[in-house]
């Protein structure tokens, strides 16, 4: 690595951690509710854990929460984080317990973590590519990343994610060319892991410690084989100290490490199949669904990720982020971040093909951001000059300058519209929810057990236990219905749709896609508001 001459200055790192902390507290105050199930979900553990109830949570989310399928002894509460990992849950409790369960207490942390991405981004640009333009504009371009502007300071894993997953490449890359790299892969696989407890594709930047061990060993030689040994062996042990104590709660709780995974992560072929319990999605069915859509899905998956890496990037610099990607290659010190982006892009589209566009990929991207931003500013120049043998203009300096002013202002543009567009979304979404609390929690009905797409979220609002129905035929809704004790479905639809994905906005009369009819609601809503309708659940003796 070359020795660093060009030193971050302290006016840069004061201005833009104030900008960013600016950005993310007026986003936390614009929403101060979880504008969705994800975090619904941890911030409904976060507060069970700062109540003293531990890891259960009194919703069901889904039923890849249970391994997938009708448990045999349907019951709620359930203990928590079958499916998705307690760390964002963890670190919202923490604050929870110090400044109270509402959730601006649980964002404190969020917003801490996030802004301290923009500054780290910052330092990443003067380290590896020793250009003040270069770590200040992706700095800049680090407080926006598209939708991420409104969605970093929710008690979601995209500021736990990003902190760990960053450490955890930067470590690594710091680790290649250090003539003392122990302490670096340590702390690489301990980042690992911290990544992996706050989602399970964690586990792939594992890829960042073990390409920086490989290229260790082939700088040095195996004549020192036992020194070698005993760094991967150091940074392993590490990644295992840390998530053993969870790994092992799960094997006592759910009888394995990783309780959901299986057939319903990787053999589905629509994204909502993962959410039915009428069969098990398996091998053979996936390849009997035949070689052209399986590899049109995955060509299709790719082909949507990176127009969210477009978005994420700000427009135009996913073209400098691609080619500098290619161009940056043999650089030993970046292999770790090369080489991880490449095998999660890679694994996203592979094995997450349905799951990445939804927001896998989203989730992801605060992990390799840092890395990304000023990569691509710094490649914008040495690309525009190579397209510049075709038009001479894209080869002036003052042309490159204008693009990195223009696409930063651009990025700004389409971050602030997005994020616009999304907080309508969630404010609609909020007024039906808060709709339907408003009948639930009356008259003696908090504690009546509720279906409903979002049930953590409903629990925070109204406090009554629910669940969410899965995407089966009314006969089997109706079993979990009966054997949950549900009373009351609550259903919600958006501007421009005239049923709900499961089809009970017409309660009794609705009818599956095997026309049975849902004969266990009424006929008739017992409270209705715009786009929200709540129906009884018939007593079956009637």
């Amino acid at each position: 690595m070359t020795e660093m001459t060009v030193r971050p200055r302290l006016i840069d790192v004061v201005v833009l951690t104030g900008l960013a902390l600016v950005a993310r507290v007026l986003a936390g105050l614009i929403v101060d509710w979880p504008p969705y199930t994800d975090p619904g979900y941890y911030t409904l553990v976060a507060t069970r854990l700062a109540d003293g109830f531990g890891f259960t949570v009194p919703a069901l989310w889904s039923f890849l929460e249970v391994g997938g399928a009708i448990p045999p002894d349907p019951t709620l509460p359930v203990a928590s984080n079958g499916h998705w990992q307690p760390l964002t849950s963890i670190v919202a409790a923490g604050s929870m317990a110090l400044f109270g369960t509402e959730y601006r207490a649980g964002q404190v942390p969020m917003v801490v973590l996030s802004t301290a991405l923009v500054p780290v981004t910052y330092f990443i640009g003067i380290r590896f590519w020793q250009r003040r333009l270069v770590a200040v504009t992706g700095a800049l371009l680090a407080v926006f990343a598209g939708p991420l502007l409104l969605m970093y300071p929710h008690i979601d894993n995209f500021a736990v994610f990003g902190a760990a997953g960053c450490a955890a490449i930067w470590l690594a890359c710091e680790a290649v060319n250090s003539r003392s790299p122990l302490a670096w892969l340590i702390g690489s696989g301990a980042a690992v892991a911290l990544a992996t407890l706050a989602r399970v594709d964690g586990l792939l930047l594992a890829v960042a410690p073990m390409v920086a061990w490989a290229l260790i060993v082939r700088r040095r030689g195996l004549s020192d084989w036992p020194a070698l040994i005993g760094l991967g062996t150091a940074s392993l042990l590490a990644f295992a100290i840390v998530v053993a104590p969870w790994a092992l709660r799960n094997l006592a709780e759910f009888g394995a490490a990783l309780p959901s995974a299986g057939g319903h992560t990787l053999w589905i072929t629509d994204y909502n199949e993962q959410f039915s319990v009428g069969h098990e999605p398996s091998i053979g069915d996936y390849f009997a669904w035949g070689i052209g859509p399986i590899v049109a899905s995955k060509l299709t998956s790719w082909g949507e990720l990176l127009g969210r890496t477009a978005v994420l990037m700000g427009g135009i610099f996913v073209i400098p982020f691609v080619a500098g990607v290619w161009r940056e290659r043999r650089r030993s010190e970046l292999a770790p971040f090369v080489a991880y982006f490449v095998v999660m892009f890679a694994v996203m589209g592979l094995a997450f093909t349905f799951h990445a566009p939804k927001g896998a990929y989203y989730h992801s991207a605060p992990a390799w951001l840092p890395f990304a931003f000023p990569l691509a500013v710094a490649s914008l120049a040495p690309v525009s000059t190579a397209i510049g043998r075709y038009w001479r203009f894209l080869r002036r300096p003052q042309t490159h300058l204008f693009l990195i002013v223009a696409g930063l202002l651009g990025a700004v543009l389409l971050s602030v519209i997005g994020s616009t567009i999304l907080y309508q979304q969630w404010a609609a979404s909020r007024t039906r929810e808060l709709a339907a609390a408003s009948f639930l929690s009356s008259g003696g009905r908090s504690d009546d057990v509720i279906m409903y797409s979002d049930p953590a979220s409903m629990a925070l609002v109204s406090g009554n236990p629910g669940i969410a129905g899965p995407f089966d035929g009314y006969p089997i809704q109706e079993r979990i219905i009966h054997d949950y004790g549900v009373q009351w479905v609550v259903v919600t639809i958006r501007p421009g749709e005239t049923t709900d994905p499961l089809g009970f906005w017409n309660g009794g009369r609705a009818r599956d896609a095997n026309g049975v009819e849902a004969t266990f609601l009424s006929d008739e809503p017992a409270f209705e508001a715009e786009g929200v309708r709540i129906f009884r659940v018939l007593d079956p003796a009637q």
